[in-house]
């Protein structure tokens, strides 16, 4: 008959060797874990071979640029010494066009009421409107009602009297005004919603409005919205300066002098609908860049010398409709350089 003594003993055994599997399971997870994380990331799986889906590609239509009055010399100084290594492929964005509405006009007709603007337009183009103010003729709204795209603009170059008033209630509540403005008019979607905004002071010199430093030296505050990037990469726009979306204030208290801008671009993207291409070579990007075979985004502050610290991949979001978003190169450097040069290879891109 077993003693208790005998009981207790093979207790402790069986606990103890328990307590030794656990921690040898644990153990071996863990090693394997790291095993496996390791082998992926010395021989991480290639990616599946690009689809093509959408067939060959539209070249991207940058915006019309004039040449510098010299010549940009490029130089190279990453810290890899070289044009770092990128992905041999990336997706291409379906980007869905708004198709014509009957109800189009009746809609924007609404929208100018609510800004308190006359609703019997002018007809510039076949889906182009311009709305304006019958108290406040520099107040006006030109309204696409296709893309519904828009800018309202009080042109404050003609009443330079509406920067005497400094009533501004600081980059917080001018970051709160703009988004309640959008989450007010139903144009604050989720691209925008979870996109970067940032705050620019401006100050009146001539007829231009050109950044300060504060809100204590400025004449006017820029509020700019952008979209988020797709995933982990970012999306850039032809004028990296200034958002998509954005808001011009001024500190006078008419509410109609307030606002001295609201322009509104916004292409949706479908991201369920995508194709798969590959790329090319940072190294092909940047020589393409240097024989002029790309869109410059901003020149240097100073000088022709265009030194290229960083270059990374992006979407290029036009201010014009566009089929696809699709990839981009971005070179950035010294004195705020920055180009972007298209990363889709041949023969999948228009010649």
């Amino acid at each position: 008959m077993t003693t208790l003594t005998e009981t207790a003993y093979y207790t402790r055994r069986t606990i103890n060797w328990l307590i030794l599997s656990v921690i040898g399971y644990i153990i071996l997870r863990l090693s394997a874990t790291i095993l496996v994380a390791a082998w992926l990331a010395i021989f991480p799986p290639k990616p599946p071979p690009p689809n093509n889906a959408f067939g060959v590609l539209p070249r991207i239509q940058f915006p019309q640029q004039a040449s510098p009055s010299a010549r940009l010399n490029f130089r190279l100084e990453t810290i890899e010494g070289r044009t770092p290594a990128a992905s041999e492929s990336a997706k291409a964005y379906f980007m869905p066009k708004s198709p014509a509405n009957l109800l189009a006009l009746n809609e924007t007709q609404d929208f100018a009421t609510r800004l308190d603007l006359n609703p019997n337009p002018i007809q510039e183009t076949k889906n182009i409107y311009r709305f304006g103010d019958v108290d406040f003729i520099l107040r006006t709204l030109r309204y696409d009602i296709v893309s519904k795209n828009f800018i309202l603009r009080y042109r404050f170059e003609e009443d330079t009297g509406v920067f005497n008033e400094k009533n501004f209630s600081g980059s917080d509540g001018l970051l709160a005004e703009a988004r309640s403005l959008l989450q007010s008019y139903a144009l604050y979607n989720n691209d925008i919603r979870a996109g970067k905004s940032k705050i620019v002071f401006l100050r009146l010199v001539g007829d231009k409005l050109v950044p300060t430093t504060s809100l204590s030296t400025a004449d006017a505050v820029r509020v700019d919205f952008y979209r988020r990037g797709i995933g982990n990469t970012p999306v850039v726009t032809p004028n990296p300066d200034e958002g998509p979306i954005n808001f011009v204030f001024s500190g006078a208290s008419n509410t109609k002098k307030h606002i001295l801008q609201l322009a509104y671009t916004y292409w949706p993207t479908d991201d369920q609908t995508s194709a798969t291409y590959g790329l090319k070579t940072s190294s092909q990007a940047w020589q393409d860049l240097q024989n002029d075979i790309g869109y410059i985004a901003r020149y240097p502050k100073t000088g022709n010398n265009a030194v290229v610290r960083n270059v990374y991949l992006a979407y290029y979001d036009s201010y014009d409709p566009q089929t696809y978003l699709q990839p981009v190169f971005v070179f950035e450097g010294d004195n705020g350089f920055m180009a972007y040069v298209e990363a889709v290879a041949p023969p999948w891109i228009e010649q």
